[in-house]
């Protein structure tokens, strides 16, 4: 076929994304957190855990792994918090590689069965040999930078992840919900720093944050983050973890140029997975391609479905169908049932707030707004 089948939709069907971290393995950050995650269902983080030298992970596991069962993400920010760039291969590999299943085993021990995909570089210190440790274990790392925006088209590096790092100036508040504004592009950026908007459009918007208290320095007060966290819900971002947005937007890249063979009015595409060390579920929200249906002979009274392990997926009111990426291969076919095939010419972005699709790096619905108690999701997991 000379057009792909399918598209995905960006951002999970948002207009952008928001993705908030916090470093350091912090007890502040489970004791207050904690309630205000569970206030917000709607919203799922990244906590990068790290011993500091001392005994933090294991200290702070059970609040941690609490979290992990609420959907969030554990991720890997080294045993000691040192300069990478410094330590010898063997360090490396104790600070990085190692470290990442000390957590895991950590977080069972205390009822959380996880699985580490994502890194964070301490002082944002990086280069190639340290890349080279992080991978081994990780398929994307989050480092520094300023606006920490990624655009849908544009594959970023994935093992030296940009972030905007939350400032303790007297507009660093401020500044915060206006770089949650420019990840849906919200406003008027005429006037504004060039490096603030270089993403046009809908993005992906990596924040950094360390303590979260009344305590100052570093940390953000609770309701400074929970303001943060319903401007991004308010402007349509999808607030999910590092790793769940990561893997969506690495995936994209795979499946919008994945072609296959056609067989008695069946199409089967097949394609790989770009990293050994991906989430277990990568939910994907995908259109048909018009081009790909005429040249395949489908039309307008068709039903078409796309099938995973011998279970057919109908695309809802927008002619979007939810895959699933981790089982690397579906089949477009028709359905004997009596739904007609639904337009894919442009995707109307809901208004209700109801995206009932997101799931964690384990395959467990984030999302519950608006969702009936006691339903069931649209596609079935293998």
């Amino acid at each position: 076929m000379a057009v792909p089948p399918l598209t995905t939709v960006p951002w999970n069907g948002h207009v952008g994304a928001a993705s908030f971290t916090f470093d350091d393995a912090m007890e502040n950050q489970v004791k207050n957190l904690t309630p205000i995650l569970e206030e917000m269902p709607d919203v799922r983080v990244t906590f990068f855990l790290s011993n500091m030298g001392g005994n933090s992970l294991r200290q702070n596991g059970a609040g941690f792994a609490k979290l992990a069962n609420m959907g969030n993400e554990i991720g890997n920010h080294t045993d000691n918090h040192l300069q990478l760039p410094d330590q010898d291969d063997a360090k490396l590999k104790s600070e990085i590689t190692d470290f990442a299943t000390e957590i895991e085993k950590v977080m069972a021990e205390n009822g959380a069965e996880i699985n580490i995909t994502s890194h964070a570089t301490p002082f944002c210190a990086n280069n190639e040999k340290v890349s080279g440790e992080i991978n081994q274990h990780h398929f994307i790392n989050r480092d520094c930078g300023w606006h920490g925006r990624n655009d849908w088209d544009v594959e970023p590096e994935w093992l030296g992840m940009a972030s905007r790092v939350w400032n303790s100036s007297e507009t660093a508040d401020t500044e915060l919900l206006e770089a949650l504004d420019t990840a849906a592009f919200i406003g008027d950026f005429s006037n504004a720093n060039p490096w603030d908007v270089q993403v046009k459009g809908g993005s992906w918007l990596v924040l950094l944050n360390h303590g979260v208290s009344d305590e100052g320095g570093m940390s953000i007060t609770p309701e400074a983050i929970k303001n943060a966290f319903q401007r991004a819900l308010k402007n349509d971002l999808w607030v999910a973890p590092f790793s769940t947005v990561g893997a969506y937007h690495k995936a994209h890249f795979i499946m919008d140029k994945a072609e296959g063979t056609a067989n008695d009015k069946e199409y089967k595409i097949r394609w790989e997975m770009p990293h050994p060390h991906m989430p277990k579920s990568i939910p994907l929200k995908v259109k048909l391609n018009e081009e790909f249906l005429k040249e395949s002979g489908f039309t307008a009274d068709d039903n078409i479905v796309i099938e995973q392990n011998n279970n057919e997926i109908q695309p809802d009111e927008n002619g979007i169908y939810t895959i699933e990426f981790c089982n690397l291969s579906l089949t477009i076919k028709k359905s004997a049932g009596t739904s007609k095939l639904k337009s894919t010419i442009s995707t109307k972005r809901k208004t209700d707030g109801n995206h009932s699709g997101i799931f964690d790096l384990n395959g467990k619905r984030l999302n519950t707004r608006n969702r009936p108690k006691n339903s069931t999701p649209t596609f079935l997991f293998p």
